[in-house]
């Protein structure tokens, strides 16, 4: 088989294939709901499993169960059916057939020797030779009489592990991606034809990702899919195995050795080519051996043993720093070299597979539409949702972003980013939550009194961040819309943002299609924005743009910011007059609420704040060559689900150090019951990952690291969804809105409805 070069790796990006398929959702939308007529998808899921059992039968037919004793062959057929799933990134028959020789015990070898065996179990008396002549009708084995598999039984044999790979691939899926249903997931991976690598590229095809790409092995997001999907319903005997499997590298050598054994429609194994794959296994496991030490009793020797590898099989550095409380730091480093065995699969096969997929679903569609172009919208589509949810998660990013980008002088303009900070128009999405937030702070001084001033709002509700999302997502569709000649639908909208991944800043407007996309962003000055950014000359914006650039660490200076302010202020103030609150009195019952909601945010946020300061000191002393961070706002925070044992808070929030901002992830638990489980941290990636998103009735509102562990409980956090963007939130309340009168209004309303819902449990 060919051998991709060291540039061709896993990483290469695949270019989207532009014909067949330039209609994307196909694969999402043929066999659910969006069939009009209905294409028979009632046994879709069946026809999976039966698929399935067709790849084990196949991956244990290319074993040599005839070329070995009856003890060797029942022990693969055990292995198989324990843990030969069908998971992995390589074909679905070779995912099998590894999956399980790495369950196969370290002595199988010996045990697998025909002759020799063969010779000792006659010399013993408890086989015949005709025994041997069995193999095609069933196979015994002798010593407990149990039948292991035969013509008539070998489906059977098959079925639970079939039914176990069937699930994991599906949450593999599901975890990998999160705006994925499960029925979505299985239609994914019945065009791939239960291909792993392939399905996921299927699904970045449909949602326009930036570059489609199987599965990164070396990655952290992927290897936390491997073991959730290994992990949950019927488990696998050894997840961590698994995902050793796929993300240890390998020599470059011994991975070329064993291609012939490894491809797509391989030839049968042999005895010695399945010892051979399981020595391949072996010195991935040995990894975590590549660095022991002891302690020596006197307390004051340490020995350590480091692996000898070979310079094709990797390095060690060691390397020793002088603190400035005169100790010294060792750190040794073993850097395993290699490939995975994803690599087998060269960019061509991906693209050529691809390729034949968009042709063989365009060809469904035609023939069940008569045409190509499968028309479905509305959010009751789930191509849609996705595209929705996959934009909610990079808008999401986009906020985030912004908060590590101010520096600690700057954060009362959290309000202002919450209320206005709109991420369309006229820069990149980023720039433009600033410039809006700031014309916001220009014009509209917010309604608080003074003795209520905040100087750092802290999120922790996180559905205010929800609602400017929303609208900015809103907003956005509504520009695309307005500037699309022949009024494209929301669909389409929602496909052109993600090409351009929500940066429309190459792209002309105008002041009346600015306009709209404010008013469809509810922007509490919709008509005088569209006509202050469409008053922006092309030199402002250039200036604009390099204001906003960040420095060395990350941060936009106080100075930048401040010109910024100054630039906007005087172009701004030219054509809107600034607003000031309408002044209004709140009733009684009003003022308790409004002091009751502040007294619990003030509370909760004195808690949560001396949380994360213990557990950044914790992580500065597991982690002394980094920098020390304090905490410097909150933007996310989730009570994680009552099926926990105990009540625990998730947080998304930046710290600062002198050097920098970063975004870190929180776990902070109740001390009950006892044991009690340790609080943590730990930095996250200002990228988007696909796994944050907000549904209509469901939200993930905050970015969680990649684990297997969180994975399960993050898979659906809240039941708020976008539907509930437009309540009351925390920071109407405590930002104190009784100087609004319509904020007075809302407030009299949500206390009649809260009356009336005690009124129904009374």
């Amino acid at each position: 088989m060919p051998w991709p070069s060291a540039a061709a790796g896993h990483q290469e990006s695949q270019p989207m294939p532009s014909d067949p398929g330039e209609r994307r959702g196909l694969f999402s939308c043929l066999f659910s709901e969006c069939d009009a007529p209905p294409l028979d998808k009632s046994n879709l899921d069946a026809d999976l499993l039966e698929l399935l059992l067709d790849l084990h039968e196949e991956a244990f037919g290319r074993l040599p169960v005839h070329d070995m004793p009856v003890e060797a062959a029942d022990q693969l057929a055990v292995s198989m059916r324990e843990g030969g799933l069908c998971l992995g990134l390589l074909d679905p028959v070779t995912n099998i057939i590894l999956n399980t020789v790495a369950l196969l015990p370290r002595d199988f070898g010996d045990m697998a020797k025909p002759d020799r065996r063969r010779y000792k179990r006659l010399a013993a008396g408890r086989v015949q030779p005709s025994d041997y002549s069995s193999w095609n009708t069933s196979w015994v084995l002798p010593s407990s009489g149990r039948v292991t598999c035969g013509p008539s039984t070998r489906r059977a044999t098959w079925y639970s592990i079939a039914g176990a790979s069937r699930q994991a691939l599906i949450r593999f899926m599901v975890g990998y991606f999160g705006c994925l249903s499960e029925e979505q997931a299985t239609r994914y991976l019945h065009w791939a034809r239960a291909d792993l690598a392939l399905a996921v590229q299927l699904v970045e095809h449909d949602l326009h990702a930036a570059a489609v790409s199987p599965p990164d092995p070396a990655s952290e997001r992927t290897q936390a899919a491997f073991k959730y999907a290994a992990s949950c319903g019927r488990r696998h005997p050894a997840p961590d195995d698994l995902v050793r499997l796929q993300a240890s590298p390998l020599p470059k050598q011994c991975l070329r050795d064993s291609a012939p054994l490894l491809e797509k429609g391989g030839r049968k194994l042999t005895v010695d080519d399945v010892i051979a794959i399981m020595d391949l296994l072996r010195y991935q496991v040995g990894a975590p051996l590549d660095l022991q030490f002891s302690l020596r009793p006197s307390g004051r020797e340490l020995l350590v043993y480091c692996r000898d590898l070979k310079a094709d099989e990797g390095r060690l550095d060691i390397s020793n720093t002088t603190s400035s409380d005169g100790f010294k730091m060792f750190t040794i480093n073993v850097e395993r070299h290699g490939d995975h065995f994803a690599a087998l699969r060269s960019p061509h096969e991906h693209r050529s597979m691809i390729s034949s997929c968009l042709q063989k679903v365009v060809k469904t569609t035609k023939a069940h539409f008569g045409s190509a172009l499968m028309i479905c919208s509305g959010d009751a589509c789930e191509y849609t949702g996705s595209l929705r949810m996959r934009l909610h998660d990079m808008i999401h990013g986009f906020y985030l972003k912004v908060f590590a980008m101010l520096p600690s002088t700057w954060l009362h303009l959290i309000p202002h980013i919450l209320f206005a900070g709109h991420c369309y128009v006229p820069m990149d999405p980023v720039s433009n939550i600033i410039i809006n937030s700031i014309c916001h702070h220009i014009l509209r001084q917010l309604p608080w009194s003074a003795d209520c001033k905040v100087e750092v709002y802290d999120i922790l509700d996180t559905l205010s961040m929800l609602r400017v999302e929303v609208r900015s997502l809103e907003g956005l569709i509504a520009l695309v819309r307005a500037s699309s000649e022949s009024q494209c639908s929301t669909q389409r909208a929602m496909e052109h943002l993600s090409c351009k991944r929500c940066d429309l800043s190459q792209e002309t407007h105008t002041s009346l299609q600015f306009t709209d996309a404010a008013a469809a962003a509810r922007h509490p000055q919709h008509a005088e924005l569209g006509s202050f950014f469409a008053s922006l000359a092309p030199d402002r914006l250039i200036d604009l743009r390099l204001l906003l650039a960040t420095s060395a660490d990350g941060r936009i200076s106080s100075e930048s910011l401040g010109e910024i302010i100054s630039t906007l202020k005087q172009s701004a103030l030219l054509l809107v007059a600034p607003v000031s609150p309408n002044a209004a009195e709140l009733c009684n019952e009003a003022k308790e609420t409004l002091l009751q909601k502040r007294s619990c945010y003030n509370e909760m946020k004195l808690f949560i704040r001396a949380e994360l300061a213990q557990v950044l000191k914790k992580y500065a002393f597991e982690h002394p060559l980094e920098p020390k961070y304090e905490p410097s706002v909150i933007c996310g925070l989730v009570a994680a689900p009552r099926s926990l044992d105990r009540l625990s808070y998730h947080v998304n929030f930046v710290a600062a150090s002198e050097s920098d901002n970063q975004l870190f992830f929180a776990e902070i638990n109740e001390p009950f019951p006892d044991p009690p489980k340790p609080n943590f941290c730990c930095p996250l990636p200002l990228t988007s990952t696909g796994r944050c998103y907000y549904g209509e009735g469901s939200a993930r509102k905050i970015v969680y690291p990649d684990s297997s562990e969180l994975l399960e409980c993050n898979i659906d956090i809240t039941d708020y969804g976008t539907v509930h963007a437009d309540g009351l939130l925390d920071p109407d309340f405590i930002l104190d809105f009784r100087r609004d009168a319509q904020f007075a209004e809302d407030l009299r309303k949500y206390c009649e409805e809260q009356k009336a819902d005690e009124y129904e449990l009374i």
